[in-house]
């Protein structure tokens, strides 16, 4: 069974969550949080502060671990999804316009309350849920993963 390895970040700021809306032609136009796939000899921390970077221009501090949630995707592929939860320590919001159609700061109630058709993957709403009851565990948990 193929797998896959992705790292991201629920951003938050201010009461409300950063969602990038992704632009690559199999997910256009479905709502992530900034996330994706970990390169080889990466590290998940270092590979979730640079998709951070990469679909959103802001630098940020990983605040713990909010969970890892797998799910097999519409291709029948098993998805394993490290996320954490982090703040913003610098930057300007932009992102690439050819892979991120565009980003935006949600009430975590607003993406609960979303069509799941206009969601990426079965894992957003429960890391929502997880998100809002402050599950968090230390980043040190994975800091010898690579």
């Amino acid at each position: 069974m193929d797998t896959h390895i992705v790292c991201g970040a629920i951003v938050a700021k201010d009461g409300k969550i950063l969602m990038v809306q992704e632009g690559e032609e199999k997910i256009r136009r479905l709502w992530n949080n900034p996330a994706g796939h970990l390169d080889i000899g990466e590290s998940i921390i270092d590979g979730t502060i640079r998709e951070v970077k990469e679909e959103t221009g802001f630098d940020v501090k990983l605040d713990g671990l909010i969970g890892v949630y797998y799910y097999l995707n519409k291709e029948g592929i098993l998805v394993v999804r490290f996320q954490f939860r982090a703040s913003v320590k610098s930057g300007i919001l932009k992102f690439p316009e050819k892979e991120i159609m565009d980003a935006k700061w949600f009430a975590p109630e607003e993406i609960l309350a979303m069509d799941d058709s206009k969601l990426r993957g079965p894992g957003i709403k429960p890391l929502i849920r997880d998100f809002i009851s402050g599950k968090l565990y230390p980043v040190d948990t994975l800091k010898y993963l690579k």
